[in-house]
Formats: structure tokens, sequence, C-alpha cells
């Protein structure tokens, strides 16, 4: 029998998609559990930013009481690689654990944007998904959109503001900033994730509102001209260069656009059709401008890449998502159902990847 291998589930955070984090990290634990092969070791990171070695069951991170009802012991990342993350329990002994890979289920800032990428490149720890390049320039929405479109690749008109920006501005210079965009309107945190602080903007006395409100999450957002049409998804994995696919996805929300309370009310009604029924030439035009847009950013691991469809069948880039949902009902697992994949082989081509990953 194979020597089990260690993977650290890294879950939590400080973001305001800690609860969505912990959600994810359960369904791969327990998913991961299911499989001799792994040992895992979930380390959680509370909203306060310590960590934690976390032994309890998953479906205490459901619920959100991990913490509480532990049991948990102090962790800590140093840059050694034989003993990569420490231990110490409550005795005041020390026990190393020697990671052999780390599964980032970390969502929004300080997780998904290359921070903890970046410490797991320096301690060269495998992890899986995209390096701290790929996964900042995507959780970046304003670098992403002027990355996206030196390549020509069909985004919705944006602008960007920062908190400086809009604390200086008048009613000329907010106008000036919008001039050519058609309402309605979505002004998002340039940096979040989960649809936090998004608005739905209808005209220009809203504008004011919706800015303070996505301010409050990051201190530069986004202004996009909307899309009247379809939310179309689509999955991959792969290495560098081109990835592998899935079918294509289709959210049909059930409110005006797919928000954080639509992903993840336990009553939403919102619909995820996968496949979706689209033309194959419009099919194949998201597959080609999914790959194109996973080299341009360098991704690695996984990510999800999410589409608009206008009435007239013109079709925009939205988004790459380099650590997506992680639930037995999110987009990511279902589309790469529909390619044949079941979670656990799938989870084990990510760690297959991260152990295989060559960055120099």
């Amino acid at each position: 029998m194979e020597s089990e291998i260690n993977v650290v589930v890294l879950f939590g955070g400080r973001s305001g998609e800690h609860d969505v984090s912990c959600s994810s990290a359960a369904y791969i634990i327990d998913t991961l559990n299911r499989c001799d092969r792994y040992r895992v070791l979930p380390v959680g990171i509370t909203r306060e930013g310590r960590w934690y070695a976390y032994s309890g069951p998953a479906e205490a991170l459901r619920h959100g009481v991990w913490f509480d009802q532990g049991p948990v012991v102090p962790a800590t990342l140093v840059p050694d690689r034989g003993k990569p993350f420490l231990f110490t329990n409550r005795e005041g002994r020390t026990v190393s654990y020697s990671a052999d890979c780390v599964f980032p289920v970390l969502h929004g800032p300080n997780g998904e944007d290359g921070t903890i990428q970046g410490m797991l490149e320096m301690a060269d720890i495998p992890f899986v998904g995209c390096g701290m390049a790929a996964s900042a320039l995507a959780m970046d929405k304003c670098f992403a959109n002027t990355i996206f479109e030196k390549k020509d690749l069909p985004h919705t008109p944006w602008r960007s503001l920062d908190r400086a920006g809009w604390q200086g501005s008048d009613d000329r210079s907010i106008d000036q900033l919008i001039e050519g965009l058609d309402f309605p309107l979505f002004v998002k945190p340039a940096r979040g994730g989960s649809s936090l602080g998004i608005s739905r903007v209808q005209s220009r006395e809203d504008l004011p509102a919706a800015l303070d409100h996505a301010l409050a999450y990051d201190r530069k957002v986004l202004i996009e001209q909307g899309v009247q049409g379809r939310e179309l998804e689509i999955a991959a994995v792969g290495g560098y260069g081109e990835p592998e696919l899935s079918p294509i996805g289709e959210v049909i929300p059930d409110r005006e656009f797919y928000d954080y309370d639509s992903k993840y009310e336990v009553h939403s009604t919102t619909q995820l059709v996968v496949p979706a029924p689209v033309d194959p030439l419009i099919a194949e035009q998201v597959r080609r401008i999914a790959k194109e847009a996973w080299q341009t950013i360098d991704c690695y691991g996984m990510a999800r890449i999410d589409f608009f469809l206008d009435h007239d069948q013109r079709l925009y880039l939205n988004e790459i998502n380099t650590i997506p949902g992680f639930v037995s009902i999110s987009m990511y697992p279902r589309l790469f159902r529909a390619a044949g994949y079941e979670d656990g082989e799938l989870l084990e081509k990510l760690i297959r990847l991260a152990m295989q990953r060559e960055d120099k």
C-alpha cells in the first residue's frame, strides 16, 4: 500500500467569505477522508487571523462552530520544508507534521488573492490551485480586465474608482466616470468574491449609495455595464498551457442577480443547469475564450470561468474564480460530474497536479 499523503486543508480566514470557506472545506475533508491514501489535517484560520489545527467533525465547520466545539490546538506555518506545520498541544509540547500538500480553501482576500500562495511558494510546499501571480491577477478584477482587453477577450464596458478618488469627487467627475455606460450598472469591490458588496444600480441617483457599499469592502471598486441575458460558467482543471474543460453550465438566479443569498441561502430557488442548452457555436466560443483566459493569466490546477451571453447572442467574459466554491451543490464539482468525474477523483487529480507542479 502506498504511504499516506499528508494533505493540509486550510480553511476559514479573515474575509467576509469565512463561512463559505468552512462549508467548502467540510465537503473536501469528508470526500478525502473516504480515500485511504490521504491523511487529512484540517487547519482553520479564525476571523481574527489565528491559526489552529482542528480534529473535530467536519459537520461543525458547516455550522460555524468548529472553533467552539474543537478540539483545536495552535498551528504555525514556518518556512522549513521538513516541518512546515507545528501543532502545539495544551501541555506545551510541540508536535510537527510534514505537509505533503496544502489544499487552500480560502475564499476572498488573504486566501484567494495570492497572499497564501506566495507564502506556500516561499516555503516550497506543494499546494492545490493557481500560483501567487495568477491568483492575485484573477482576484483583482481591474487588473484582470486590463489584461483581458490587451488580449482582445470580449468584456463588458467598465470603469474603476478607488476610495481616495470617490472622496474627492463631485457630481461632474462621477458623470464623466460613467460616461458611455448604460444603466443598469453593477458596482462591486475590485477584489471581492461570493457577490459580497455588489449592487445593481438602475439610475444615476442610486450610484453614490452603491459606491459607498462597495468601498466598505475594498478601497477599489469596479463599475460595469450590466448585461441583459444569461449567465454561463465553465470549469477548468489542468497544468500550465491548455486545461481540461467541463461541460458548460448556466445559472438562473431567483432574483435580480446572482448575489450572496441567491448562492448560499437555504431557501434559494436559484437553478444551476448542467449542461446548459446553448448553440454549438456559442459553446465553441465559450471554450475557446476560457482556454485563452486561463493561459493569459497563467492559471494552474483549477478555476471556474464565468460568462454573460446577451439577448443578441454576444458573449462576454466576466471573471476567473481561482478557488471556486466546493460544496456538493457548487457549480465547479457539478460541472465536472457532468464530465464523468466523481468528486473524489476530481480532488485526487487536483492534489496530483499540485505535487507535480514545476514552477522553475
